[in-house]
């Protein structure tokens, strides 16, 4: 029989909030190393594993990356590092997914290593002379075939926020059987 054991995923979400400023705390390789890890383990589409990132821990390029952005971009400067997440577009029609799916995972790693992340929107977004998209991948050197669907800015807690409590959840939201 199964019972309600210790909800650790759960005290990860409770904890997980959108962080936009950071310190100047370095964040070591193995833990980057461990949060792209466990993105590698997002499920996806038919298991074609479309989804790809590019790590990027240079400053310079961090703050050339938020300039491909006309609007929000800032979110990322200050960073330790950026993740870029691109999905490879020849492997079905379920690549938004399959990159949300990644970022999320990235999301909750980052929170057990205690540091701050937040999600910076890419698809059909304005760069400064294109896309948002073109302007980071020609940036890159990512190749054609992919899109770049968003990146995860990281690093250590430059905002404190409360994390959530059971007052927080609006249960009216969730419907069993039918609506």
């Amino acid at each position: 029989m199964q019972k309600v054991k210790e909800n650790r995923l759960l005290e990860l979400a409770l904890r997980r909030r959108s962080v936009r400023r950071y310190t100047s705390e370095h964040i070591d390789d193995g833990i980057i190393d461990e949060i792209m890890k466990t993105a590698l383990t997002a499920p996806c589409s038919f298991g074609h594993r479309p989804v790809e990132f590019v790590v990027v821990r240079d400053s310079k390029t961090i703050r050339d990356i938020a300039d491909c952005k006309s609007l929000g971009g800032y979110q990322i400067i200050g960073a330790d590092a950026v993740i870029v997440i691109m999905v490879k577009l020849d492997r079905g029609e379920f690549w938004i997914e399959d990159g949300a799916i990644a970022s999320s995972y990235i999301l909750l790693a980052a929170e057990q290593y205690e540091l701050g992340a937040c999600w910076v929107h890419i698809r059909n977004r304005t760069g400064r002379k294109k896309t948002s998209d073109e302007e980071i991948r020609s940036l890159l050197g990512v190749p054609d075939g992919y899109a770049v669907l968003n990146l995860i800015a990281l690093g250590g807690k430059g905002e404190l926020k409360r994390p959530y409590t059971e007052e927080d959840f609006d249960k009216a939201k969730i419907h069993y059987n039918h609506y």
